[in-house]
């Protein structure tokens, strides 16, 4: 059961990482190419992995983590599309 428990901790781990990531790529000003490359690239696992998280049948605290990660990601690619 740690092996498990230490696994699900690095997941979400990983999860808020990109989340982070994601936020940090959505407040830069993406007028290059390589950084709207870069927004979208960081945003499409960030929604996907929030997504996932907020989709799963797991506790209330791991759904807020999800969507707060699947919102971050939503905002840097539209961000990411639209400023170009």
């Amino acid at each position: 059961m740690e092996s498990l428990a230490l696994a699900a901790a690095v997941i979400v781990l990983l999860i808020v990482v990109f989340g982070g990531l994601s936020a940090l790529v959505a407040w830069r000003n993406p007028s290059r190419p390589w950084s709207r490359v870069l927004g979208i690239v960081v945003s499409i696992p960030t929604v996907v992995a929030g997504g996932w998280l907020a989709w799963i049948d797991v506790g209330v605290g791991a759904r807020v983590i999800g969507a707060i990660v699947l919102g971050l990601g939503l905002v840097a690619s539209f961000r990411a599309i639209r400023k170009g």
